[in-house]
């Protein structure tokens, strides 16, 4: 009955609902600027909830952080421009579609698979409050360590056919992972004398780099608009948008399910869940083939865990005080400024808040579901407009984009050079998605090696039932291909049996 109660409060005051309102449209706005992702969005707000009261600032703080992924999603389709390093796996997919005239329909399908997965993720929260700490501390460094070899199982799938040249793009990204601080011994490594790589390289100026800033030089130079030589009329049809979704509902539910659990796990991050989801659909599929060169079953599984994922990662932040993610740790600063502090009180003095959070989280998903449908597809007329006109805007909101996470003319500088590697890397047929997986998961890998053996030694790889379950896990989806075809291969030789 709390759940219930908080969504009458909150849908019996106007005044909220109109700040909601408010706060999508400026979500959707701040999503579609590439480089200003929802922990940015909530830091840009903060200042502006010092004279509001908590239930108004909670409205205004978690509805523009709830719609910041749509904006995203929309630019990661359009310019191949993710709007934060959690939408980047969308681009795989999602910007061959709209090279292919299917702009409209991605972008229905990827506001879809958000907005349910989100009201999903955070109906999920709701049942799992009760339960919650158990399965927080259940995750250990063995297990984060699995965790990031299991997903580095999907470049295994994604290079199929040119394994030689996508496992080079993984060691490229692994390199450039281990850039910065060494997390053993806290000594500089490939930095070259330069501060700005003690952190490492930023996944955003990477990913804009190799996939927008490449795309845009090519569209210039081959003089043709994104949509190429498509020139039907560009569909904004919802109901085959709608038709897509339910087709592949499974695969929605699998892939909110990785984001709901993979956010519950400080640390890990949404742009691991996103990829984690985007590997698990290749591999499930029947066609994998297909990846990478349009299908929507990539744009849903992404977005899907993207947005479910927020509802596992409020789970520590409210539980505990332990941000589930760099947007969550901004989140706590704003809840502690209005008096509410992140813990145990969340789920014992102040659970009616708690359950306020949810409400707002869930209603604001509903109101921007039909603003971004109306907004989002009737973007790809973009597609339609000459390369040599759309080039050097790409570039400019590229660099935009590079330059606002950091505030770094350092990282505007990061996203040209690799623009010109993503250039080289295309012409020549190594694997943009494999070297950002790797540079993604890497550091993962490093730093929960080393606290493993540090804190733990190595069997714990082998003794702790969750390391060895994802264990199992990577050995399938490694074997899985050559499972189905010798399964295929047997029906097939049985049909043949058969027929004789």
């Amino acid at each position: 009955m709390g759940l219930l109660s908080e969504f009458v409060t909150l849908l019996s005051q106007p005044y909220l609902m109109l700040l909601m309102l408010g706060a999508v449209v400026l979500g959707l706005l701040i999503g579609i600027l590439p480089g200003l992702g929802g922990s940015v969005a909530l830091a840009l707000l903060i200042p502006l909830t010092f004279s509001m009261g908590p239930d108004a600032a909670i409205v205004l703080l978690i509805s523009a952080y709830g719609t910041v992924t749509y904006g995203g999603a929309i630019t990661s389709i359009l310019l191949n421009t993710p709007g934060e390093a959690t939408a980047a796996a969308t681009t795989f997919d999602g910007y061959p579609l709209a090279q292919q005239g299917k702009a409209g329909k991605a972008i229905t399908v990827a506001v879809l698979a958000s907005a349910i997965g989100g009201i999903f993720g955070f109906l999920v929260l709701y049942f799992m409050l009760p339960v919650a700490r158990s399965l927080v501390l259940a995750f250990t460094y063995p297990d984060f360590f699995m965790l990031a070899i299991f997903g580095l199982t999907v470049i295994a799938v994604v290079t199929q056919g040119n394994a030689f040249r996508g496992i080079i793009s993984a060691l490229l990204g692994f390199m450039l992972a281990f850039i910065g601080t060494d997390p053993l011994m806290g000594s500089s490594r490939f930095t070259f004398g330069s501060y700005h790589l003690w952190d490492g390289l930023g996944l955003v100026p990477v990913i804009i780099g190799l996939f927008a800033i490449t795309e845009a030089f090519q569209l210039y130079f081959q003089k043709t608009s994104i949509a190429g030589d498509f020139n039907h009329e560009i569909k904004t049809d919802f109901r085959e948008g709608l038709k897509d979704f339910v087709h592949h509902r499974w695969l929605f539910v699998r892939s909110s399910l990785t984001g709901i659990f993979l956010g519950m796990i400080p640390g890990v991050g949404g742009a691991v869940a996103s990829f984690m989801a985007y590997g698990s659909a290749v591999q499930t599929s029947k066609t994998p083939e297909r990846f990478g060169k349009g299908a929507i079953e990539g744009v849903l599984a992404p977005e899907a865990a993207n947005d479910a994922k927020e509802g596992g990662a409020m789970l520590p932040t409210l539980a505990f005080g332990i941000p589930g993610s760099a947007a969550m740790a901004v989140l706590i600063g704003g809840l502690i400024m209005h008096g509410l502090t992140p813990g145990p009180e969340m789920l014992t003095t102040n659970l009616n808040m708690t359950y306020f959070i949810i409400a707002v989280a869930i209603v604001s998903k509903v109101i921007a579901l039909p603003i971004s449908l109306l907004v989002g597809p009737r973007m790809a007329v973009v597609t339609k407009i000459p390369g040599t006109l759309m080039a050097p805007g790409i570039v400019a909101i590229s660099f935009v984009g590079a330059y606002a996470v950091e505030g770094s003319f350092w990282d505007v500088i990061i996203a040209f050079l690799f623009g010109l590697i993503g250039i080289f890397m295309k012409r020549f047929g190594y694997s943009r998605i494999a070297l950002i997986i790797a540079l993604v998961l890497g550091g993962l890998v490093e730093a929960s090696y080393h606290q493993t053996m540090a804190a733990f030694g190595w069997e714990a790889f082998f003794t702790r039932s969750i390391s060895l379950t994802l264990l199992g896990l990577t050995v399938l989806s490694l074997l899985w291909p050559w499972l189905r075809k010798t399964r295929m291969f047997k029906r097939v030789l049985g049909g043949g049996h058969g027929a004789d």
